[in-house]
């Protein structure tokens, strides 16, 4: 009984370790699982913590990302309005500089085709003008010849001629007379030859010597005269005195008629009163055609002012004797120092479209504004040691440019020259001894 006792408690025992060791081990087995199980939601957790995390970190880089994807292309934008509205305000200013400067232009050819019709107008009138004086011209005894060379040689341009003989006064034509004898015009250049002549007579200047005309420049009068130099005549005409230019205008025959046989002759004027540009432009003369030919002539001949006249008849033609006004105020010694000024200008300077290759032409230019118009004056004769003829033409019109009045002179010289000059005369140079001429009586 006790054993059985015992071995029932044996038995109760070891159910007890054994219920108890399983208990032990599903608690040790339910704590390692919950454990784990607690390992597994703590991964877990942090896995999704930090899926979260990275979604967070995803999502708040998106959104930084896109705040400065929007903030440049903000800026971007800011910028590249800005861009354009610079490149629109350029564009703007550009396109109105060019509009502006286009309407400049457009103004400044419409003024300018303006001026030409108002010009063309003008010069159409003047030629009107001077083709109705050429009608009235008195011919009776002119050499009908020459008339037609000088016609020929104006070709409509508005202009007045007169060809003479130096060596007796005798008129071949006076083309335009309206204008040579009645119409008195500023001398412009012309002048010098009076201021020039004038110095030389009063020994005021030597032609070789050498007058300051600026602070770095000086030259002689050959020079001037050829060149048409304005500084060198106001000097000098300074120099001399005004007073005393005008008194040698008056002995040279301008200020009174030339008593010319044509009706209603002009006696021009005199300046009142010396200026600074009436020694190089002729300003406060009015010269005529007719005195500019008849001075030029004296120059010519030695210093015999002839009183200019056309024989009306063949009768006057073969018994023509000249009629001596004066002689002027200029010695052989004054011609030979001022003729290779004149013979310069033509072959060397302002005169030039009037040079031949036949003979040797003296002359002197001219050119400046009258009251209106263009002026533009060429006198001379052929040749220095032999004089056969004098040419004097003005011409008025409207344009700017050259001095037709030597191209229209060449023009005549070239048509006489058969009639007066067979023989080819070698030309002079500008520093050539001039000869006095053998005077013809």
């Amino acid at each position: 009984m006790k054993n059985f006792r015992l071995i029932t408690a044996c038995l109760v025992v070891m159910t007890l370790v054994v219920c108890v060791g399983t208990s032990s081990q599903a608690l040790a087995s339910t704590t390692k699982k919950a454990s784990s199980s607690k390992k597994q939601k703590a991964v877990a957790s942090k896995k999704s913590s930090g899926k979260t995390a990275r979604k967070s970190s995803g999502k708040k880089g998106k959104a930084v990302a896109s705040r400065s994807k929007r903030g440049r292309s903000s800026r971007y934008a800011a910028t590249s309005s800005k861009r354009q509205s610079r490149s629109a305000r350029s564009l703007t200013k550009g396109s109105s500089s060019r509009l502006s400067r286009s309407a400049r232009r457009r103004r400044a050819r419409a003024l300018y085709m303006a001026r030409l019709r108002a010009m063309r107008a003008r010069d159409a009138a003047l030629r009107n003008l001077t083709n109705a004086y050429i009608e009235k011209d008195l011919t009776d005894g002119e050499d009908l010849e020459i008339r037609q060379i000088v016609l020929d040689a104006i070709s409509g341009r508005s202009a007045t001629v007169v060809v003479m003989d130096p060596n007796n006064g005798r008129i071949y034509t006076v083309v335009n007379q309206q204008m040579a004898l009645r119409s008195p015009v500023k001398p412009c250049s012309t002048v010098k030859m009076i201021v020039g002549l004038a110095a030389l007579n009063q020994k005021a200047i030597e032609p070789d010597e050498a007058v300051q005309i600026s602070r770095r420049s000086s030259m002689d009068l050959t020079y001037a005269l050829a060149k048409s130099n304005n500084p060198f005549f106001q000097v000098i005409g300074r120099s001399m005195g005004y007073d005393q230019v005008i008194k040698y205008a008056e002995n040279y025959g301008f200020g009174e008629k030339t008593g010319i046989n044509y009706a209603n002759e002009s006696e021009g004027f005199i300046p009142e009163e010396g200026t600074t540009l009436m020694p190089s432009h002729g300003d406060g003369f009015g010269v005529t055609a007719i005195q500019l030919s008849a001075f030029t002539a004296a120059i010519a001949n030695g210093g015999n002012l002839y009183v200019p006249r056309v024989p009306r008849t063949a009768e006057d033609a073969a018994e023509f004797k000249p009629e001596l006004k004066r002689k002027i105020e200029m010695s052989a010694e004054d011609r030979a120092k001022l003729l290779p000024g004149m013979i310069g200008a033509v072959n060397f300077g302002t005169a030039r479209p009037a040079a031949n290759p036949m003979f040797q032409i003296a002359g002197k230019t001219g050119t400046c504004t009258g009251d209106r118009d263009k002026l533009r004056l060429f006198t001379s004769f052929s040749s220095v040691e032999n004089p056969k003829v004098v040419v004097t033409v003005i011409t008025t019109d409207s344009k700017l440019g050259g001095n037709h009045a030597t191209a229209i002179a060449g023009k005549i010289y070239a048509g006489i020259a058969p009639r007066f000059f067979r023989e080819r005369v070698v030309p002079a140079v500008a520093t050539t001894e001039i000869s006095m001429p053998e005077i013809k009586n």
